[in-house]
């Protein structure tokens, strides 16, 4: 955990200092292709993955709020292009200052959280396609067929992404909405 958060934060400095005053005057399919690879990169996960994440997530809407309900009532909320769970705001909130704005409004951020809880599901549970399945649905054994046709959406997406050039799917980034 300690390790992860080190690398969390050193990520952020050298991404600001490499980043982040060009990002700001990129257009959004460059910075945004700029974060998917500079999140992978810091935590060992192919870009191309992470993309597939966030088309299946949020149809690549950097703004997208999706709430999940349970007999009727709201219980969470995912937010953002990689559609992080409000289960992991006390977290990033406590640990390095993310609020549910910034997830919102910068969607860089948005990714570089995502990589983190794929990596921290890796981790926990080795390279696998159950550890990507519980970027949505969790480790929870109730979960374990929303986790595998979740799992398989990503494989789809991300089968689709290996035909092509990696170039032709970070120039797809401008469809950002």
């Amino acid at each position: 955990m300690l390790f992860y958060g080190l690398i969390w934060l050193v990520a952020q400095a050298l991404f600001s200092l490499a980043f982040g005053a060009v990002a700001h005057s990129l257009p959004p399919k460059a910075a945004m292709a700029a974060c998917f690879e500079s999140a992978a990169r810091t935590y060992r996960i192919d870009p191309l993955l992470l993309i597939a994440i966030a088309e299946v997530e949020s149809g690549m809407n950097p703004r997208a709020v999706g709430l999940n309900r349970r007999q009727g009532k709201v219980v969470s909320e995912d937010v953002g292009l990689m559609q992080i769970n409000s289960s992991w705001f006390p977290f990033l909130k406590n640990k390095w200052g993310i609020t549910r704005e910034k997830l919102l409004n910068d969607p860089c951020q948005n990714i570089y959280v995502g990589a983190y809880i794929l990596a921290k599901n890796i981790s926990a549970n080795g390279v696998n396609w159950e550890s990507v399945g519980a970027y949505n649905a969790g480790f929870k054994n109730a979960n374990a067929p929303f986790r595998m046709r979740y799992a398989k959406r990503v494989y789809a997406r991300y089968l689709s992404f290996l035909d092509k050039e990696r170039g032709d799917v970070f120039s797809r980034l401008s469809m950002l909405k």
